[in-house]
């Protein structure tokens, strides 16, 4: 969503913390990578989540959809 807290705080309550994980396309920001990720992280850590939602965003739910729970 390109550093917009708006449009996670619309992703977060349409989606829920159990479908949206953390990604990035990067390089495609104008600092080759590290901006939107940066701005992104910056954003999610404002909302104050319970530290359950930021760790299903942050890698549980990729674990999940990967099948890498346990491993």
């Amino acid at each position: 969503v390109f550093g917009s807290k708006a449009a996670t705080i619309c992703g977060l309550e349409f989606y829920g913390s159990d479908r949206i994980l953390f990604a990035s396309d990067s390089p495609f920001d104008p600092e080759k990578g590290p901006g939107y990720i940066r701005d992104t992280l910056k954003i999610l850590n404002s909302l104050d989540l319970p530290k359950e939602d930021m760790e299903k965003i942050c890698f549980r739910n990729a674990e999940a959809l990967f099948g890498l729970k346990g491993r």
